[in-house]
């Protein structure tokens, strides 16, 4: 992900916020350190909308849910969305046997035409923000035992044994 997809996440409500505009590049060191954390730390610029839920925990549900969805389409820019939303990067999906988003990120199969697979690059962002590879299910399964048992592609089970070492 570049710096102009991972803007267009974390910047999209910039307009909503009063008294706030993006420093220049020739500005203060402290404008831009209070950017960056009312960015970042504070999420201040994150776009939400009617339907994200009224409530903290509302949101985190459904950001969680998208967080899910998204890594089990080893979609890149959902994951990022999802996380800067505040999805919780160990919630467990009741409804898919307890799993995480790590767990159904490697189950991923490569698609009939499909050059986009990415299932180890959406692992890899999932475990720079927290996710855990000794995460278990319902059935008790890490995430190396859930892609072995699931017929995971060769590629994204090396990986894991390479993270797992």
């Amino acid at each position: 992900m570049g710096n102009e997809q991972v803007n267009a996440i974390w910047e999209a409500g910039t307009g909503l916020q009063r008294g706030w505009k993006k420093p220049e590049p020739g500005a203060g060191r402290k404008a831009k350190e209070e950017w960056i954390k009312s960015k970042y730390l504070w999420r201040g610029f994150i776009e939400y909308a009617e339907n994200d839920g009224k409530t903290h925990e509302e949101r985190e549900e459904k950001y969680s849910r998208d967080l899910f969805t998204a890594a089990s389409n080893c979609d890149v820019i959902g994951i990022a969305t999802a996380l800067a939303h505040g999805a919780v990067i160990t919630w467990k999906n009741p409804e898919e046997k307890g799993r995480t988003a790590l767990h159904a990120c490697v189950l991923k199969k490569r698609g009939e035409g499909d050059g986009s697979w990415c299932a180890a690059e959406c692992a890899e962002l999932l475990l720079q923000n927290g996710a855990k590879l000794d995460a278990q299910d319902d059935e008790m399964h890490a995430v190396l035992d859930c892609a072995v048992i699931g017929g995971a592609e060769r590629e994204i089970i090396e990986y894991l044994t390479l993270k797992v070492g």
